[in-house]
């Protein structure tokens, strides 16, 4: 912590807006969690993503891109933003060179990692891939060997790790929850609000706080969104993450907002007691997230459970009607992850699938 603590105070003396916090925690060169030398996803981790669960949720999505790609007519390049260790592209790849070699030798698999650490892995884990991926460890990197793009943007639980602000609404107006420096040991302080960006952020997107209530401010998205109408010229964002609706973030079970750390499969509360050495999320306002879109002329096409976007988009197809006669095979276990993914109190009833379309015609994810 005390390292921490150091890189907070060369940004300047606290308190510290809880973004400056989380950006230090995460993802400073030196001392954030994202870039550690150490294994974050999966069982030996801290956390698990669908991607984890089985291939056949990176074979689904796959199937999905291309079909798009296809019917279409895009340019065959997908991006993925924030990839993490690359299982989704490993996965994703493999299933399209295997089953659909002629679109594959033509796909340009473009990856935003800004891990170097994960970078490492994932040169590793796609050596068999490697001339299908562009690996890239910045926006400003891709844009200055691909300053425009036509095809599909996809992240996987991205959004919620973004830097964001921490509110509450008191009898006396807008506090902002800051984080100060108490003996040694960093603490939550709130104080009057003055950062117009803040305010008209809940002015414009919401949610309207009742008495008591806090959420978080993801200003961060404001500038990403920026970023991808710049650089797509036609195509699809496909965003997986969790959260909520601005009605449903005041509801009086999240009235203390999303915040939280992730640290062994287990979930902490407080996000400040282990700074750099766990995740640290909070939920998407995917309100916002449209209306930012729909300002950058994206039209919102589908916002639904991953549950049900998995089935429109095929993944029953997979099943194999045999397996049950081999509870030891591949194919069985296939079966059992399908299930997994679809069951109402599995995995995905916990996500959310958001597609914005810029420039397709006839696109249907009813």
């Amino acid at each position: 912590m005390r390292n921490l603590i150091n890189r907070l105070l060369e940004c300047h003396d606290p308190p510290w807006d809880f973004a400056e916090y989380m950006e230090v925690a995460l993802y400073d060169p030196a001392v954030g969690y994202y870039m550690q030398p150490e294994v974050k996803l999966g069982y030996k981790g801290d956390f698990y993503t669908s991607n984890h669960v089985h291939p056949v949720f990176a074979e689904t999505l796959a199937l999905y891109f291309m079909t798009v790609i296809k019917t279409q007519r895009l340019s065959p390049f997908i991006c993925e933003w924030g990839a993490g260790d690359g299982q989704f592209a490993n996965h994703a790849l493999s299933y399209l060179k295997n089953q659909f070699p002629d679109f594959y030798n033509k796909l340009t698999y473009i990856i935003l990692e800004t891990s170097p650490y994960h970078r490492k892995v994932i040169e590793e884990k796609l050596q068999a891939h490697k001339k299908a991926i562009s690996l890239y460890s910045s926006f400003a990197e891709i844009t200055k060997s691909i300053t425009s793009f036509e095809g599909i943007v996809f992240s996987n639980e991205l959004i919620d790790a973004f830097p964001v602000h921490r509110v509450k609404m008191a009898d006396s107006g807008l506090q902002e929850i800051k984080v100060a420096l108490q003996d040694n040991q960093l603490v939550e302080i709130t104080v009057p609000c003055e950062n117009t960006d803040i305010i008209n952020w809940l002015d414009t997107y919401g949610p309207k706080l009742p008495e008591g209530y806090s959420t978080e401010v993801n200003l961060a998205l404001k500038e990403w969104m920026n970023q991808i109408r710049s650089w797509l010229n036609k195509g699809l964002l496909v965003t997986i993450d969790y959260g909520y609706k601005n009605d449903e973030l005041v509801q009086p079970h999240r009235k203390d907002g999303s915040i939280r750390g992730y640290k062994n499969h287990h979930l902490v509360t407080n996000p400040l007691i282990k700074p750099g050495e766990m995740d640290l999320t909070a939920h998407v306002a995917w309100d916002a997230f449209n209306q930012l879109a729909e300002e950058q002329g994206f039209i919102t096409s589908y916002h639904g459970s991953q549950e049900q976007f998995l089935i429109k988009s095929g993944i029953l197809t997979f099943l194999d009607a045999e397996a049950h006669l081999n509870p030891f095979s591949e194919a069985f276990k296939k079966n059992q992850a399908i299930q997994s993914l679809l069951h109402p109190s599995g995995m995905s009833a916990f996500f959310q699938v958001n597609i914005q379309n810029l420039s397709l015609k006839n696109l249907n994810n009813d």
